[in-house]
């Protein structure tokens, strides 16, 4: 190799290890910023929890059904909501900001939280953690931009027995919740 070359190659690598910093920078900046979200999302849902005013502001699904093979299923669906207003107090519309569900599927139990952008509905962060009958766990963590795409994920999976949340199906369950939502509440 001529030393042209190597010069180029070597300009290159400076400049994608230069792009994966800037990256990597950014990437930790949202990471934080979700992180804030979520503990802001967490004080306000001990808020609505109480039993003394405020009024509640969520809503609360319990459904079941018959699943092949894991025998019945009961789903404990919590939508927490906020109100979108005017100066003036009138209430313009409301917007779902974190949901949960708790189930079992046979031995296993799942617990999964959705952390959504209050104004677009797009997910910010998701949480999957499934503990099977013999103690085993699979956990996710999942930090989205705000556009949607993936910023970072940490997961922890037990290969032997698997695990069927990944981006995807988070992604696809945090849309179905705010659909169904939608449809309960004629929106």
């Amino acid at each position: 190799m001529d030393m042209k070359r190597i010069t180029i190659y070597g300009i290159l690598l400076l400049m994608a290890l230069t792009m994966q910093a800037q990256t990597s920078a950014k990437a930790k900046e949202r990471v934080a910023e979700v992180k804030k979200l979520y503990a802001e999302a967490k004080e306000r849902m001990a808020y609505n929890d109480q039993e003394d005013y405020p009024a509640k502001s969520n809503m609360e699904v319990t459904y079941y059904y018959m699943a092949p093979g894991a025998g019945p299923i009961k789903h404990y669906v919590k939508y927490y909501i906020g109100s979108e207003e005017t100066d003036e107090g009138e209430i313009l519309g409301y917007r779902t900001y974190f949901v949960s569900d708790s189930y079992n599927s046979g031995a296993r139990k799942i617990y999964e939280e959705y952390l959504l952008d209050e104004k677009t509905g797009t997910l910010i962060f998701a949480y999957a953690y499934e503990q099977n009958g013999d103690d085993s766990k699979n956990e996710g963590r999942y930090y989205y931009y705000k556009e949607g795409s993936l910023v970072h994920k940490d997961v922890k999976i037990n290969t032997e027995w698997g695990a069927y949340f990944d981006e995807k199906y988070v992604k696809n369950k945090a849309a179905n919740l705010r659909k169904a939502l939608g449809l309960m509440m004629n929106n």
